[in-house]
Order: C-alpha cells, then sequence, then structure tokens
C-alpha cells in the first residue's frame, strides 16, 4: 500500500520494546550507537501534547471517551504529517475498537505489527521492579480484564491513557486479530539469538537493511551498553517511583529466585492456555 504507514511495536509493558526499539533506531542509522535519552519521540508511545496539537485544545479536558474515539485521526493525521515512508511507534495498548466502532489502530495506515511476548512470571519481577510495587499487586493487575495504563487521572498525564487488559487477553487481542499482519516475537529468543530476531522484524515492517548493520545495531543497544547509558545520565522513560534501574538484568527466567511457588501458581492458573501457546510450560 502507498503513502506513509505504521509500524507497530507492541508488548504489554516490561516484555522488551524499547530494547527493540532501541535496536531498531540503530540499525535505520546503520548501525550506530543510540543515545537512549535523545531517541526520536515519535517512536514513544501517544502523548497528550500530540494530541493537543491535532486538536488545537488541552486535551486533558476532555472525556476519556472522546479521546478513545479521537485516536484513529490523530494516527492519520500524523502519518499526514511524516516525511519517511515508515513510522515506528511503541504500543502498549490491547488492540481496541474506539466507542464510535473503529479500530484505534487503523489498518489502512498500518504497514504491520510485530508483538512481543514474554514469560508472564518474569515480567511480573521486572514489573514490579519498574513500577516500585509488591509482586503480588503486580500478578492481581496481570490478571485484571480492565486495568489501563496513564488512566487515574487525565491532568498532568504525559501518555494518553492505553487500554491494557489482562496479559493473555493483551496478547490475544493482538494475535488473534486479523485486520494487521502482525509478527510474534518472544523475548527470550531476542535474548538468544538478537541478531536473527532483529532481521526478521526488519523484513517483517520492509525496513531495508545490511547483515553487517544488524549485528553492529545488535551491539550497539546490547544490555551493558544501555545500562552504561542510563547509570551515566538516567533514563527519561524510568517511572520515577522505580526501584532498579530500567535496563536491570535483560535476561530470562529470574522469576524462579523471586516467586514463591504460589505466585508462579496464580499466573499459571490464569494464563497457562496462552503460555502453552508459547513454550513457557
Amino acid at each position: 500500500m502507498a503513502g506513509v504507514q505504521f509500524g507497530w511495536l507492541v508488548s504489554y509493558p516490561k516484555s522488551g520494546n524499547t530494547w527493540m526499539r532501541m535496536m531498531l533506531s540503530s540499525l535505520m542509522s546503520g548501525g550506530g550507537s543510540v543515545d537512549i535519552n535523545a531517541i526520536d519521540s515519535r517512536i514513544g508511545i501517544a502523548t497528550f501534547a500530540e494530541m493537543d496539537e491535532f486538536l488545537g485544545v488541552e486535551s486533558c479536558e476532555l472525556t476519556r471517551e472522546e479521546i478513545a474515539i479521537a485516536r484513529p485521526a490523530l494516527h492519520a493525521a500524523i502519518a499526514a504529517d511524516h516525511d519517511e515512508p515508515l513510522i515506528l511507534r511503541k504500543v502498549h495498548d490491547r488492540y481496541w475498537r474506539t466507542p464510535s466502532g473503529g479500530a484505534a489502530f487503523v489498518p489502512d495506515i498500518s504497514r504491520g505489527a510485530v508483538y512481543l511476548v514474554r514469560d508472564p512470571r518474569d515480567i511480573a519481577v521486572s514489573y514490579s521492579h519498574h513500577r516500585g510495587s509488591e509482586i503480588d499487586r503486580m500478578i492481581g493487575q496481570m490478571a485484571d480484564d480492565d486495568v489501563a495504563l496513564a488512566s487515574a487521572t487525565l491532568r498532568g498525564k504525559e501518555q494518553l491513557p492505553q487500554p491494557l487488559g489482562s496479559w493473555n487477553g493483551h496478547v490475544l487481542s493482538w494475535l488473534d486479530q486479523t485486520e494487521i499482519p502482525t509478527l510474534a516475537m518472544r523475548y527470550e529468543d531476542m535474548l538468544s539469538a538478537p541478531t536473527a530476531c532483529l532481521a526478521k522484524v526488519a523484513m517483517h515492517l520492509g525496513i531495508d537493511t545490511a547483515e553487517a548493520h544488524l549485528h553492529a545495531a545488535v551491539v550497539a543497544t546490547g544490555f551493558d551498553i544501555l545500562s552504561i547509558q542510563e547509570n551515566a545520565s538516567g533514563f527519561r522513560e524510568r517511572q520515577t517511583s522505580a526501584m532498579a534501574a530500567f535496563f536491570r538484568q535483560g535476561r530470562s527466567g529470574g522469576w524462579r529466585e523471586q516467586l514463591s511457588a504460589a505466585q508462579a501458581d496464580r499466573i499459571v492458573d490464569r494464563h497457562g492456555a496462552v503460555m502453552a501457546r508459547f513454550g513457557y510450560l
């Protein structure tokens, strides 16, 4: 399809989305280094500032329903104002439809989506560190079909409200929809074979690349490199309440040392069917 299109980088929180954004940013610059605090803001989550500019009003004064209805038009306006053929965009929303019935992520201007999936037991641990919250609370949030991000109050929020839902519902909402071609990518595979995974993502989104650039991008965005940057300069996307660094460990299976048997069982009882689909059981 001709014209500017979106490449949606989708995940439940703490599933590798930021890391993938860094790798793609490096790749699209020929494998160069990445400044974690200067990454293109257009790759980030949709904000009230963008909605304000689009509508010409203070969008925090609108209702959540009005903001939701405007989301597809906002995406279309961003595409119309863009001068590159592909817009990468980080997404934590589940796949949802607005109150007026339209898809929040407009298929006609979507080249494709990459869905990053991670073992929910590891997410519970990482998310609790990210939010500075108890693991049991995170396990409960991951089971809540009605939870949303940035929704407690609209005033002072940088990010637009994002319908999230439960972990298993989030995964299925994207992978079972048929409107936008979606590539599923496991975080665990990104850790074990990052160059091969980045190549698959680039191919899915139609990003021209060279093998040397793929390798260079992976090296430039290794967790050790990103962690050094964060320790030296901080990371503007890190939650102010976080107890640990954003680029904390970058590994899988850590839940075995962090979760009790009862906590792990709660997660499996709620999400086991989808976990089995990705080989996590």
